[in-house]
């Protein structure tokens, strides 16, 4: 290099140094235009719940460089995908404290907020997407973005992921295809609703959990968006994806109240208006994704099912009843404003079905007596519908889980006498919850149909008219059969009761009972629900001499109950009210205890001991629609067979009386003169002073078989 090119880089590399410590000193590092000009950077924080990549993440990205844009640096926006906060609840109570600046959440979530939120859970409420968006654009997605505002949120616009399809474990053509699936849902009253009609177990599991759910069995399939199913991977631990669009989920873009009204004018101005506008790019972006992700999941190797209409048709039907359910929840003017514009569209009417209530346990111990009864429901409905229904008209279903608790049952009773052209309701096994809800069940004048519940004052009450109808054993009767049954055996008898008001009143009648043939009971204990070892009170009954127990008791204590008896070294005959074979246990918990036990309790029905071409029919229709191989694997058919009996003689009722009006069915129902039935042949069931279907004559006992199958034995001893 010459010493002239040389000295020209040396002044060269002189000038750049000056130049940059210029520019430093005018634009310091690290430092906006604004900030170096005294202005303040808005530094806000936007938190959802879809992982890198995903469309919602795509978009919400392009709205903060855009507001960064728009607002010339001033206003810098930190985003938080894939819960990165925590789970949507803490997000939307970060929203709520002022903690989170922006969120994007599923619409469904912030009904815990604002109940109104699950609208677009409403299963097949929305034909299309595009009629989605026409009513979440509209004056129904005003109205609930103005509801939200009064909770400190301001809703600004509705973006979204998708329609909602179905993957499960097996394939899903039919609601049926649901039964005995734990399901995983968010925590949210109308999904649980939804699948607990398909005869599914709802069961609450946060986003991010639900894979593990997946492959670890806990679940046996979810709803979700292609987005999500496709994001998350779910396609890796599903076999079935059933393209459903059952429900369109919504995503709220919100602002914290106090946050947005404490910025500048021109900078709300500019959130809010670009939030607004990037709904239809975020929307598109979701329409040109979904065709992509569905054949990546088809590639994955997971079998993909397109509903055709009479299968969407079947989904529809067991799904109807949700709408008017929940129409006081998500308001009357969002829901009629939609029904409007439906029918204005499609030119439907809607259908004006008899409705029948189901208020039971569907999720906890006796969950498994509230499916057998649906299943009782859901055949005899077929039936009827398939015979063109009554007076013209379909029946339908609108099923409730009240768990186990009053305060459900007593919310369930009073949503379901809203619902439009409910006619009955059918109650679960829980006695008390039943005789807690007589009163507004006989002012508003509807009738109560009991396939289960055996207390004795829930048919033989005080009220006049009467409104309750019970295809049911009758504690009153059923204790003095046990007794009769214990007699036969020895009269050393003891008795094992729960300690609430219906173990007592049965102790007492069977006590009396024994006191009439002047037999002096050899031993009563007692145990509280939930206790987990009995075995000082199995000590006294042994100690007592008795040959015989008689139990009652409830479906969640079973497992103690048995454990304890199998600890007695001498063998005692048990008998027990058919209460204890109604919960959803696994059998193999109790098989081996069961081995040293001679265990028997009351029934009335079974499909497996018959000459009768009606129950046949019932059996193999059963079987085919609950994809059930074996008569013996049908859980409680008690249950289901007098759930059956009771919807028959209420459409029989409402052909006699000529309309749905509610008193003259229940009139009618008094005057049936003869129905055949799955227990029996009916003559008459009911009088102007019995509401008490069978009597003692219809009683047996049963018992478990080695495989847990309910057996009849002696049934000649009636």
């Amino acid at each position: 290099m010459t010493i002239k090119r040389y000295l020209l880089f040396a002044a060269a590399a002189v000038v750049a140094v000056v130049v940059v410590a210029v520019l430093m000193y005018l634009h310091p590092i690290g430092k906006s235009d604004h900030e170096r000009k005294g202005e303040k950077v808005y530094e806000l924080t936007l938190g959802h719940n879809m992982p890198p990549g995903s469309t919602m993440y795509i978009a919400a990205q392009r709205f903060a460089d855009t507001v960064r844009d728009r607002t010339m640096g001033r206003v810098h926006i930190n985003i938080f995908p894939a819960q990165q906060l925590g789970d949507d609840y803490k997000m939307i109570g970060m929203a709520l404290e002022g903690k989170l600046d922006i969120l994007i959440s599923p619409a469904p979530k912030l009904s815990m907020v604002l109940p109104a939120m699950q609208y677009t859970d409403i299963p097949f409420l929305f034909p299309r997407v595009e009629d989605a968006y026409a009513m979440l654009d509209g004056k129904p997605g005003a109205l609930l973005l103005e509801r939200l505002r009064n909770e400190g949120l301001v809703g600004v616009a509705f973006w979204g992921n998708g329609f909602k399809q179905f993957i499960a474990r097996r394939p899903i053509h039919s609601p049926s295809d649901f039964n005995g699936l734990n399901i995983r849902i968010i925590n949210n009253e109308i999904i649980s609703d939804q699948f607990t009609a398909f005869g599914a177990k709802p069961v609450p599991v946060e986003l991010y959990k639900s894979y593990n759910a997946l492959k670890s069995g806990e679940t046996d399939g979810q709803e979700n968006t292609v987005a999500a199913i496709y994001g998350l991977k779910l396609y890796e631990v599903i076999s079935n994806l059933t393209i459903s669009n059952h429900a369109y989920l919504a995503y709220v873009f919100c602002f914290n109240n106090n946050k947005l009204n404490s910025l500048p004018a021109d900078i709300a101005q500019t959130l809010t208006s670009t939030a607004k506008e990037l709904t239809s790019f975020q929307r598109e972006l979701i329409k040109k994704e979904e065709e992509n992700y569905i054949n990546a999941i088809k590639n994955a190797g997971v079998n993909v099912i397109y509903l055709n209409e009479q299968q969407l048709g079947e989904f529809q039907k067991a799904t109807a009843h949700i709408t008017d359910k929940y129409r006081a929840v998500i308001g009357e003017d969002v829901i009629d404003l939609t029904t409007e514009y439906l029918q204005g569209k499609y030119h439907t009417k809607q259908e004006d079905n008899i409705v029948i209530g189901l208020s039971a346990d569907m999720s906890k111990a006796a969950s498994l007596s509230g499916i057998a009864i649906m299943r009782g429901m859901e055949l005899a409905i077929k039936e009827i519908n398939s015979q063109g229904g009554v007076l013209g008209k379909r029946l339908s279903i609108a099923v409730m889980d009240h768990a186990g608790s009053y305060s459900s049952s007593e919310k369930n009773v009073k949503t379901l006498s809203k619902i439009k052209n409910l006619l009955a309701i059918m109650g679960g096994i829980h006695g008390l919850l039943i005789m807690g809800d007589l009163e507004y069940v006989h002012k508003e004048k509807i009738i109560y149909l009991v396939p289960w519940a055996a207390g004795d004052k829930i048919a033989n009450n005080p009220y006049h008219p009467n409104y309750v109808f019970r295809v049911s054993i009758n504690d009153a009767k059923a204790g003095r059969f046990l007794v009769q049954q214990a007699l036969k055996r020895s009269e050393k008898i003891a008795f094992l009761v729960v300690n609430n008001v219906w173990g007592k009143e049965n102790a007492k009648i069977m006590t009396d009972c024994l006191l009439e043939k002047n037999i002096q009971l050899s031993a009563l204990e007692l145990f509280n629900m939930g206790e987990e070892n009995i075995l000082q009170q199995v000590q006294r009954i042994e100690a007592s001499g008795a040959d015989v127990l008689i139990v009652i008791a409830i479906p969640g204590d079973r497992l103690t109950i048995i454990n304890g008896m199998a600890t007695l070294k001498k063998k005692i005959q048990v008998l027990s009210h058919m209460t204890l074979t109604s919960s959803g246990y696994v059998f193999q918990d109790v098989a081996a205890p069961l081995k040293s036990m001679d265990l028997r309790f009351i029934q009335t029905f079974s499909f497996l001991d018959h000459d009768n071409a009606l129950v046949e029919r019932v059996l193999k229709d059963y079987l085919a629609t609950y994809k059930v191989n074996t008569p013996q694997e049908i859980p409680i058919p008690v249950a289901t067979a007098q759930a059956y009996d009771l919807v028959h003689l209420l459409a029989l009722a409402i052909k006699n009386a000529g309309t749905t009006d509610r008193a003259s069915v229940r009139d009618a129902l008094e005057n049936i003169q003869q129905y055949e039935g799955l227990i029996k042949t009916y003559s008459p069931p009911f009088t102007k002073t019995r509401h008490d279907a069978l009597d003692v004559s219809d009683y047996f006992l049963a018992t478990y078989d080695a495989n847990g199958t309910i057996v009849p034995v002696d049934k000649g001893s009636k």
